[in-house]
């Protein structure tokens, strides 16, 4: 089920299975890439390796393209993603055209103990905030762990016994971008 959280700036969450994981998704739209996907009727980027290959080509010019992405890059299912020119002198210049659909907020694991959802959790480390949701009793030691970690907490009755660490992130990666990918996805399949 979709749970629209502030349509004007399109911030949705919704519970869905993401690489064999039941989370608890929060995350924003980025409207403009949406309305472009449907019009262009291209769903989601679930291949990694092109995602990589896209994130070296930058938005806003054209850049020589490294020798190891040249080949999925010259894909017809590429072409409607990247602008490339075949350089006179020997290689290929790309210019992206697609970008990430959404902009996840916080990824929530429900679990039945602590020690069980940091492992979940673990798997989610470098793409937004982690939260575990538990009924179970929490030791002192699993509570120092999870916090060691930026993991939150949070009680199935609501209370909340810790934030997780604020999320700064680094960089996008073409793993993060995939989980956007698979997130954008679902809300594609929830919405028609």
């Amino acid at each position: 089920m979709l749970e629209v959280l502030q349509e004007s700036d399109a911030i949705y969450r919704h519970e869905g299975v993401f690489d064999r994981s039941l989370l608890t998704v929060t995350y924003s739209v980025n409207r403009a890439e949406h309305e472009a996907r449907v019009r262009a009727g291209r769903r989601e980027i679930r291949d990694e390796f092109l995602l990589a290959a896209l994130l070296g080509a930058p938005e806003d010019r054209l850049q020589p393209v490294s020798p190891r992405f040249e080949r999925v890059l010259r894909k017809a299912d590429s072409a409607p993603l990247v602008t490339i020119l075949e350089d006179p002198e020997g290689g290929l210049w790309a210019q992206r055209r697609v970008q990430p659909a959404v902009d996840v907020r916080s990824i929530e694991i429900t679990s039945t103990s602590l020690k069980r959802g940091c492992i979940v959790a673990h798997r989610w480390a470098g793409y937004g905030p982690r939260t575990i949701t538990t009924s179970a009793s929490v030791s002192t030691f699993e509570l120092a762990e999870a916090s060691h970690y930026g993991i939150g907490l949070q009680m199935t009755d609501g209370e909340c016994v810790m934030m997780p660490a604020t999320f700064v992130p680094e960089r996008w990666s073409p793993a993060r971008w995939r989980f956007a990918e698979l997130v954008y996805g679902q809300f594609r399949e929830l919405n028609d």
